[in-house]
């Protein structure tokens, strides 16, 4: 329901800037939006203390269904991804990977570019059962290049 209210809003709102607004003026009005809806998300996201494998599902799914909605917006009037595109997309790929995959994307620098140790760490903690594995895989994401 937040996704398709969010979707819906930021819609309005460019069908608004399109029609009265230049080109020059509407699309730092939309990154703007944009960025800063996903920003609001992954802030969320990356705090949660703990996330049921169902929870994680239905967050994929429905921040796939945001990134599907802002992309139809985004495709006549954005060319390049901001970081937090490339951030939430990044944080949608967590919540579907297993924990080894996670940190082999950490160590390979897909995700040690765009967060801290201490973010994928939490969200690491959040989705995966605290065992003496996964904490010993969980040390390896460690060291900031940020």
């Amino acid at each position: 329901a937040v996704v398709s209210t969010q979707s819906t809003g930021i819609n309005k709102y460019v069908t608004a800037w399109k029609k009265n607004l230049p080109k020059d003026k509407y699309q730092p009005l939309l990154q703007s939006t944009i960025d800063t809806t996903l920003k609001l998300l992954l802030v969320d996201t990356l705090t949660i203390p703990d996330i049921s494998a169902k929870h994680s599902t239905c967050l994929s799914n429905n921040f796939n269904l945001l990134l599907d909605q802002l992309s139809k917006v985004r495709s006549d009037d954005l060319v390049e991804d901001s970081e937090s595109w490339i951030r939430f997309k990044l944080v949608i790929g967590v919540l579907d990977d297993g924990l080894v995959k996670i940190v082999e994307n950490w160590e390979n620098g897909t995700l040690s570019k765009y967060f801290r140790s201490s973010e994928i760490q939490h969200l690491v903690k959040a989705l995966f059962q605290n065992t003496d594995k996964n904490a010993a895989l969980r040390r390896r994401i460690t060291g900031d290049i940020l």
